[in-house]
């Protein structure tokens, strides 16, 4: 038997329960070679027998995520100094966990942007999720956090855009984005250190760590997780598949 058919063929024994047999080695080998021999002539069951074990597993995936979204939600979809907009009412939530600095997360902020535009009953917030020990992602996140404090909501979407643009997050490069939007860059820089802030980056990284999130882009919905990034497109199935179970 070739080294695919050896899982499948476990599988198929393990579906159905039957009692011990005590078989001689002749006798095993005799089964065996029957075993094998119908697989060959139907190879539908071994694609069966995957399918069904994927199947489960995502099933209990999908559950884990379930109790793990209903433990955290509130810290999830209510927490405080997390950027919200969309519908302020919305019948559904998307959280976006996001790193300034990182190519994937910028898609996926996009990717969520787009698709809360589209949809006017869509709230949406944004979590700033730095990589750990990466200085510029970091001190991007603080910007961010910064300007929600000092300058407001408005200000803080302008600042989303922006950062996701930058080539860097140095200081003159926060400090030209403070200018772009009106805002004096010394009393940001040093709003940068508030630990507040650092208090609130920290519960984000913990949250995600609760939520087995290993690093941003993370899409977060009520009854669903989306660990990396995907297109407008897909969220939006997503968004719509979540409604019709309401």
């Amino acid at each position: 038997m070739n080294a695919a058919a050896r899982p499948a063929l476990a599988l198929i024994l393990a579906a159905s329960p039957a009692p011990a047999l005590d078989l001689s080695e002749a006798e095993r080998t005799a089964l065996g070679a029957e075993l094998r021999a119908y697989l060959l002539e139907h190879p539908e069951i071994i694609t069966q027998a995957l399918q069904g074990a994927e199947a489960k597993r995502q099933a209990a995936h999908a559950a884990d995520d379930i109790a793990l979204l209903q433990a955290h939600a509130t810290a999830l979809f209510h927490a405080g100094g997390d950027w919200t907009g969309g519908a302020e009412n919305g019948d559904l939530t998307l959280v976006s966990f996001v790193d300034y600095r990182d190519p994937a997360s910028a898609r996926a902020w996009a990717a969520a942007r787009d698709l809360v535009a589209q949809d006017p009953a869509l709230r949406w917030v944004v979590k700033e999720a730095p990589t750990p020990d990466a200085p510029d992602a970091t001190r991007a996140a603080r910007f961010a956090q910064a300007v929600l404090r000092m300058a407001g909501p408005r200000a803080h979407a302008q600042a989303q855009a922006a950062l996701f643009a930058a080539p860097d997050a140095a200081p003159e490069t926060l400090a030209g984005i403070a200018a772009e939007l009106g805002l004096d860059a010394a009393p940001l820089a040093r709003r940068m250190s508030d630990p507040a802030i650092t208090a609130k980056l920290d519960q984000t990284r913990r949250l995600m760590q609760a939520l087995d999130l290993q690093a941003a882009p993370a899409q977060v919905l009520d009854r669903a997780m989306v660990r990396g990034e995907v297109p407008a497109v897909a969220l939006a199935r997503i968004v719509a598949a979540l409604r019709r179970k309401k």
